[in-house]
């Protein structure tokens, strides 16, 4: 099985987050990886700097036509002593408040086929670390309420 970090498909965005590889190598990597029937779960980052819903869902439709096999998906949180913090702190990012979190991610699972298995839908952290967004901090079973509640409005039944 291969995980891999996609975190975005959004060309610009991608080499914004200062990483290693470039999207056709990770593009690639899951395309061998799916020839040798190797099980791909892609790991989406939404609401990094500078990405906008039309990208967020971009990227989970490009994942869709990559066929990976399971997909997880988590908001940008910012921590301390990071180049993210430094932009925060500078009022040059700001992240997604969890309702526009939620909005999203009901509408990139609606992209989804029904055989794909999402692995992970909200992630945060429970330290001082975290510098923003605030509802990031809340425990597990508050986000899984939350979102769960929105998903049901919706007619999502999980």
């Amino acid at each position: 099985r291969l995980v891999t970090g996609v975190q975005t498909c959004a060309l610009p965005i991608f080499e914004k987050i200062n990483r290693a590889e470039t999207f056709a190598l990770m593009e690639q990597k899951i395309k061998e990886a799916k020839a040798h029937n190797i099980k791909v779960c892609a790991h989406l980052i939404f609401g990094l700097p500078d990405e906008n819903e039309k990208m967020m869902l971009k990227s989970t439709q490009k994942m869709v036509e990559l066929g990976v096999d399971s997909i997880k998906f988590h908001p940008c949180y910012i921590t301390k002593n990071t180049a993210l913090a430094n932009k925060y702190k500078q009022n040059k990012f700001v992240p997604l408040s969890k309702d526009e979190y939620i909005s999203i991610l009901i509408k990139a699972i609606g992209l989804l086929p029904q055989n794909m298995i999402v692995q992970r839908i909200s992630a945060g952290i429970q330290s001082d670390m975290l510098l923003a967004p605030s509802w990031c901090k809340e425990s597990k079973s508050k986000q899984m309420a939350d979102i769960k509640k929105a998903f049901l409005k919706e007619g999502i039944v999980y």
